[in-house]
């Protein structure tokens, strides 16, 4: 044990501070190395181990998202009391599944159920798929009624499942005489028509009319 070798107990040791000169020992490189993607800065891809198969890939797969999950809608008598004081609702309104889920503006096939949160300022009936023991004594006391339901989830419509529209047929103008429609002749049957044509033509000046013998003047011996 010498005297320079003590420390104080509660000093920390210092960082290195690095690239300041070859005799620092973390001078030029900086303790990067020479070259490399790893020396360059603005680099680091995360989970990247070199090629093997990353952790996160080794791990298992837990659990997915159902397309049929359910979607819960949470209410409260608080909701009940907001109608009645906007008068979207009167006293002793009656209302259905259908006519809470367009007023609360809940998602298609969706869970509704109902807690207690204050006091009915009057009496409403209502349907929902479950409501607490609390909320039912509520809607009692103020001389309304819940009528639960069983959930039922509505089949999505698919795109082949919607009949297409038929085709609507072109109208002939509203003119007297109304033409028949005659198919375009192609290129191949145009030039067999000029063809025809022109071999007529060549025959009938081949075609000589025959003269007659009696008009020839007869030759003299």
């Amino acid at each position: 044990m010498k005297l320079n070798e003590f420390k104080k107990i509660n000093e920390k040791t210092r960082r290195k501070r690095i690239c300041r000169g070859i005799g620092s020992g973390k001078g030029k490189t900086g303790g990067r190395g020479m070259k490399g993607q790893k020396s360059r800065t603005g680099v680091s891809i995360n989970g990247f181990e070199g090629g093997q198969m990353p952790l996160h890939m080794r791990m298992p797969k837990h659990g997915f998202k159902s397309k049929s999950k359910m979607r819960k809608t949470i209410l409260k008598t608080d909701f009940i009391n907001q109608l009645l004081e906007k008068k979207i609702i009167s006293d002793k309104a009656k209302l259905d599944i259908n006519q809470i889920m367009n007023l609360s503006k809940a998602s298609k096939n969706s869970y509704i159920k109902f807690l207690f949160g204050k006091k009915l300022e009057k009496s409403v009936s209502i349907q929902a798929h479950a409501v607490s023991a609390s909320a039912l004594k509520e809607f009692k006391r103020a001389g309304g009624e819940v009528n639960i339901i069983k959930f039922k989830k509505e089949p999505s419509i698919k795109s082949d499942d919607v009949k297409k529209k038929p085709l609507k047929e072109k109208k002939v103008s509203n003119d007297s005489d109304k033409k028949t429609l005659t198919p375009k002749a192609t290129s191949t049957e145009k030039k067999k028509a000029k063809n025809q044509k022109a071999v007529s033509s060549r025959s009938e000046k081949k075609k000589v009319s025959p003269k007659d013998s009696k008009n020839k003047p007869s030759k003299k011996t």
